[in-house]
């Protein structure tokens, strides 16, 4: 629906309505002489197509000059050059409307779909002079700020639960040798079933954690992506519309699979607590002792780390 150039009467008629002929008819190979001009659309209209024009939902509202104010002639579009992106749906169009009904970037054949017949459409080349400055883009921006800083504190907090593991790990095999060397040889095969057992936890946790940091750093390098480029294109406002619109779904997707990340950061943890009965009897089907779970958050680390004996044997 871009508006195209108006076709030119040949020269010396006398009335400004003599020297274009309505566009949307020439379309069909009629030539009948304009009578009103649309300055959104650019485009010169018959009094039929005029009425039309009027009637529809995403024009009707368009400003329609007539033969007193209406240009003589239509000099070729030179928007197009403002405006580089292609429409995802239509490979041929160039993205020229925004519905903000649907938060959706369009073209020009977009518009003629059913889907937006009922929306205020808008041009970008209108919108785009504000919205630098407006609060999409600085709420964008601002997101994407917050992301970042959250990757930070969650990779944080990642690296010292896998420090905190390797800590515990070391910790319980101690406190499992110690006991072990007050009772007797028969006790070497339980021994060794804790021991692997203590190293399967450890390892099911450093994998969980490993898998976690990998996806933080993931989204990490995506955000860091997306705001070079957004950051290149505030140059050329309408291109940085649609990178931002872009954009902003990204944001939501990058959010998302932090709070998954967060949803997933459950941990299981371990202790090595000696079992009472084999103090007293060494023939207990629990000889030395058993290794507990003990789960947790990412987010409790810090005052894990500050209570030294939680873990203590």
């Amino acid at each position: 629906m871009d508006a195209i150039s108006g076709k030119m009467a040949p020269m010396g008629t006398g009335s400004v309505s003599d020297h274009t002929f309505c566009q949307p008819c020439a379309n069909d190979d009629k030539t009948i002489p304009s009578d009103v001009f649309c300055t959104v659309c650019k485009e010169f209209l018959c009094c039929n197509c005029a009425r039309v024009h009027r009637n529809m939902k995403f024009t009707k509202s368009h400003p329609l000059q007539d033969k007193s104010t209406m240009p003589s002639s239509l000099q070729p579009e030179s928007e197009n050059k403002h405006f580089t992106e292609t429409c995802q749906r239509h490979a041929e169009e160039l993205i020229k409307y925004f519905c903000p009904n649907h938060e959706t970037l369009l073209c020009g054949d977009c518009l003629a779909e059913k889907e937006h017949s009922s929306c205020t459409i808008e041009r970008i080349s209108q919108v785009a002079k504000r919205y630098k400055e407006g609060p999409k883009y600085n709420g964008l921006k601002a997101g994407l700020v917050q992301v970042v800083n959250d990757i930070f504190n969650l990779s944080d907090n990642i690296q010292a639960s896998m420090q905190y593991i390797d800590e515990e790990s070391f910790t319980n095999i101690n406190a499992l040798r110690k006991f072990r060397n007050d009772i007797n040889q028969y006790l070497d095969k339980r021994e060794q079933e804790l021991l692997e057992e203590i190293e399967q936890k450890k390892q099911k946790s450093q994998s969980l954690l490993s898998e976690l940091k990998s996806n933080c750093q993931d989204i990490q390098a995506a955000t860091e992506k997306l705001k070079a480029e957004l950051q290149a294109k505030e140059v050329n406002s309408n291109q940085l519309f649609i990178s931002g619109t872009r954009a902003n779904k990204e944001l939501v997707g990058f959010q998302s699979a932090l709070k998954d990340i967060r949803g997933k950061n459950s941990v299981s943890y371990f202790k090595f607590t000696r079992d009472p009965t084999t103090e007293q009897l060494l023939a207990s089907c629990t000889a030395i002792g058993r290794v507990d779970q003990v789960a947790s958050d990412l987010a409790d680390q810090q005052t894990k780390h500050q209570v030294s004996d939680y873990f203590k044997f």
